[in-house]
Parts: structure tokens; sequence; C-alpha cells
């Protein structure tokens, strides 16, 4: 082989073990969080009104049909007052503020770099 092809193939070696390296970083890479639309029928999911949906590493599908499940195991877990620690295998938290008819919920679930936010009201 001809001394400037082995310096070539050395040069293109060094390349491929240099480049993969630089490209996988330090760490996960940063997915910015969606916004979702909504059904045009409010009572869709379950509360009485889902006012936002916000993904973050899955689809907007997913985020809709998390808040079903997440819903029914409100209902399953104290009816509509109820709390839900998670569902499909996310692990959720929820804050809320109440008023004399209804409470305002914001939801937070999350799994494996995943994470779907929601906000609800529900009548009481």
């Amino acid at each position: 082989m001809p001394r400037l092809a082995k310096i070539s193939l050395l040069c293109a070696l060094a390349l491929l073990a240099v480049v993969p390296a630089a490209s996988m970083g330090s760490g996960p890479t940063a997915t910015a969080a969606t916004k979702c639309g909504l059904s045009s029928k409010p009572r869709a999911y379950g509360p009485t009104y889902v006012t936002s949906l916000r993904v973050s590493g899955t689809s907007c599908r997913n985020g809709r049909k998390l808040i079903r499940g997440y819903y029914n195991c409100r209902i399953h877990n104290g009816g509509r007052k109820g709390h839900c620690s998670g569902v499909y295998g996310y692990h959720c938290h929820e804050s809320r503020t109440s008023s004399a008819v209804q409470f305002d919920a914001l939801a937070k679930c999350s799994k494996s770099g995943r994470r779907i936010d929601h906000r609800y009201t529900q009548n009481t």
C-alpha cells in the first residue's frame, strides 16, 4: 500500500474514533415540551374541563390517553376528589386550588425522561 494511502486510511480511522465520541455528548439530550391540542368536547377526557396538556419525550396522543387513565384512577381512588399516584407506568403528583364548587389542578406525570403535565377543573 502506498504511503499516501496509509496516511489517508489512518486519518479516516482517527476521525471515526473521535467524531462519535464528540457527538454523543455528556448527558441526555433535552427535548422541548410540546403544547398539545385538546378535543373540542371539553369533557372528552373525564374531568369537567381539561384546560391544557403539555408533553415532553412522548406524543400528544399518549398524553391524551394518560389524562383519561389518570381520571379513571382518581375515580377509583376516592371519587371526584380522589387522588392518583400513577398510571401506565408514570409517577404522578398534583397540586390543587379549591373553591366552594370546584377545584383546579395541575397534574405532573413522569416516566424515564418522559413528562406529561395537564391542568383540569373538576366540579365537586
